[in-house]
C-alpha cells in the first residue's frame, strides 16, 4: 500500500507538500495539486483518516444532507461527493431531512455525536430549514448546493434553475409547440416557484396565455408526472409538449403517455431536468436539461475544506451553468448516444 513519501516521489515533490495537499490544499499552487492528484491517482494512495484525526484532532467526516434518496439525483450527489471527499482523505455520511424541521433536530443532535468536520447541504428548500443551519454554522463549516444566489450567509454552489426552465421552454417554442403544460413540484416550494417563473418569463415573451389547466404541481416522484399526464391528456385541447420539474416526473408523463398509445414525441415532447442517469438509459430517452453533477460535488468539497482549514475565510460563490441534451422524447432522429 502507498504511502506518503510514495506519493511525493512519483509527484517529484517532498512530502510535506503532499501533506499540505491533503490538510490545506487552499495554500498550493494549481500546478502542485495537479501533480500531487495525479500521483494519488496513479498509486491509488487512501490517506489514512484515523491516522489524521489523531495529528489534528479531527474526524475527516463530511455530513451530506439531502431532501430525500427517492430522487436518484440525489444519490448521484451522494456518489459525486463521496469521490471528491475521499480524494481528499474525508468520509461522507448521508442525512435526510424529508425537508421536515422535526427530522432536521434529530440530524442535527446527529451531527454532535459523530463530530463531523463539516456539512455540505443539498437543495434544502424550506426557509426555516436553512434558517436552522445559519445557526449552527459558527460552530461547524458549511456549504450549500442551492438555487439562490442571493444567499451570501453561506459559501454556495449555485445553479440557477430560473435560467434553465427559461431555456427549456424556449426550446420548444422553437420546435413550434405553442400548447406547452407544465409539471412542477410543490406549490409552497421556493425551488418550484422559481423553475416555474422561468417556465413562465419564455412563454409570456411570445405572448401565450398559460392556462391554469397547463400546470400541475405535486411532489417530486414518479406517480406525480404520471398523474399530470393523465390530467393533460383527458383537457379537450391536449398539450403537445411538457415541461417537467425533474426527469423523475418526466419518466412518470411518459410511462402514462406510452400505456396510453400517445406517441412520443409526434403527439407529445416531453422534457426532464437534472440529467440522471435514468433519462438517457429510459425508452425512449429523455431530453433534460443536464446539471454538472460530479462538478458542483467536487466544488463542494473543495469550498467546505477550505471553511475547515480556515474558519475566518470569506464566503464564497460559484455559478454553474446547466446543458440542454436533445434526446428521442422531443426529437424523433436524434442520436442514441451511450453516455458514460
Amino acid at each position: 500500500m502507498a504511502v506518503i513519501k510514495d506519493v511525493a516521489k512519483r509527484a517529484g515533490v517532498s512530502p510535506s507538500t503532499v501533506s499540505k495537499y491533503l490538510n490545506k490544499p487552499a495554500e498550493l499552487t494549481d500546478e502542485y495539486k495537479i501533480k500531487v492528484e495525479k500521483a494519488i491517482k496513479d498509486l491509488d494512495y487512501r490517506p489514512s483518516s484515523f491516522a489524521r484525526s489523531l495529528r489534528t484532532q479531527k474526524t475527516n467526516i463530511i455530513a451530506l444532507v439531502v431532501p430525500d434518496i427517492v430522487n436518484p439525483f440525489y444519490s448521484e450527489i451522494y456518489n459525486a461527493v463521496r469521490s471528491a471527499a475521499y480524494a481528499k482523505g474525508y468520509t461522507t455520511i448521508l442525512y435526510t431531512t424529508e425537508e421536515n424541521l422535526e427530522i432536521l433536530e434529530l440530524v442535527l443532535t446527529q451531527f454532535s455525536k459523530i463530530s463531523a468536520d463539516g456539512l455540505i447541504l443539498c437543495f434544502l428548500d424550506e426557509d426555516e430549514i436553512i434558517q436552522r443551519f445559519k445557526e449552527v454554522q459558527n460552530i461547524i463549516p458549511i456549504t450549500l448546493m442551492s438555487w439562490d444566489i442571493n444567499n451570501t450567509d453561506f459559501s454556495s454552489v449555485i445553479i440557477n434553475l430560473f435560467d434553465s426552465f427559461y431555456h427549456s421552454a424556449k426550446y420548444l417554442l422553437s420546435l413550434g409547440h405553442k400548447k406547452i403544460a407544465y409539471i412542477g413540484g410543490p406549490t409552497v416550494s421556493r425551488i418550484s416557484k422559481e423553475k416555474l417563473a422561468g417556465f413562465k418569463k419564455a412563454m409570456l415573451e411570445e405572448n401565450i396565455n398559460i392556462s391554469e389547466d397547463y400546470i400541475f404541481e405535486g411532489k417530486y416522484l414518479f406517480q406525480t408526472g404520471y398523474q399530470a399526464a393523465m390530467k393533460f391528456m383527458q383537457l379537450n385541447e391536449c398539450p403537445t409538449a411538457i415541461v417537467c420539474g425533474n426527469d423523475v416526473l418526466a419518466i412518470g408523463c411518459i410511462k402514462y403517455l406510452q400505456y396510453n398509445k400517445f406517441a412520443i414525441p409526434d403527439t407529445v415532447a416531453v422534457i426532464g431536468f437534472d440529467g440522471i442517469n435514468l433519462s438517457y438509459i429510459y425508452d425512449p430517452s429523455i431530453s433534460t436539461i443536464v446539471i454538472p453533477i460530479e462538478d458542483i460535488g467536487r466544488e463542494a468539497v473543495e469550498m467546505l475544506i477550505n471553511k475547515i482549514e480556515r474558519p475566518g475565510s470569506k464566503n464564497r460563490q460559484a455559478i454553474y451553468d446547466t446543458n440542454l441534451v436533445i434526446r428521442k422524447s422531443t426529437k424523433k432522429d436524434a442520436p442514441i448516444v451511450l453516455e458514460i
